[in-house]
């Protein structure tokens, strides 16, 4: 701000507030202390205060200035705001807080910030994430799943990894979380089968076995009696 400037900004200053006293004196000490602001910046501030209270000192304004600057700071990337990302590259720390201080300036002196396309903003990211191959899904899902019958889903209750098993209740009440597993789950987990297989089924199954054994015998006899 020149000195003239601070003569225009004491006579703003004195419209605001008529009952304020001003001398030929007023615009020189003013400038000595508001010089370092630009005038519309401390015009602005100036009706903030003038809005608050019948009298305005340069203190005042000052701090009118400032808290202004600080909440074009810190809402520069807030809601319906446009984003800019730092022109900085963030392992080099020093460089990226100097262009994030740089930014903010720039945001606190009312400068519109540059708008960047996702796809920009995102294009040195994506292609640092490698693709999982399929053969290799199994070894991550294996490296997230928990020990013990929650690291499996329970066949009984369907009840999901992480997720304690559940019993139906009578009426329309939620189901209760119980506090041991089903044995089914915990068979699983250990690598055995979801169901244990019933004596009948197992004779079936011996029966069935003895049967091919039999005919695997009654194919080999023609052979033996022929040699």
């Amino acid at each position: 701000m020149t000195p003239d400037e601070t003569v225009i900004l004491a006579r703003y200053v004195r419209a605001l507030c008529p009952q304020q006293k001003f001398d030929e004196y007023t615009p020189d000490a003013w400038h000595d202390v508001l010089g370092d602001w630009p005038l519309a910046t401390a015009r602005t501030a100036a009706a903030a205060v003038a809005k608050q209270q019948p009298f305005v000192s340069p203190a005042e304004i000052i701090a009118e200035i400032r808290k202004q600057r600080d909440a074009k700071a810190d809402s520069f990337q807030g809601p319906g705001l446009p984003a800019e990302v730092p022109d900085a590259d963030p392992d080099d720390i020093p460089a990226y807080l100097a262009a994030l201080r740089t930014q903010r300036t720039r945001a606190a002196d009312g400068e519109q910030m540059k708008r960047r396309p996702v796809a920009e903003l995102i294009a040195g990211v994506a292609g640092s994430f490698g693709r999982i191959p399929a053969e290799d899904a199994d070894e991550e899902i294996a490296e997230v799943r928990r020990p013990g019958p929650l690291g499996v889903e329970c066949p009984s209750c369907q009840a999901p990894m992480g997720r304690p098993c559940r019993a139906s209740v009578p009426g329309n009440r939620p189901p209760r979380e119980l506090r041991t597993p089903h044995a089914a789950r915990s068979r699983v987990a250990l690598g055995g089968p979801a169901e244990l297989e019933s004596p009948q089924l197992i004779e079936q199954r011996r029966a069935a076995s003895l049967a091919h054994l039999e005919r695997l015998a009654a194919n080999e006899a023609p052979g033996e009696e022929a040699s």
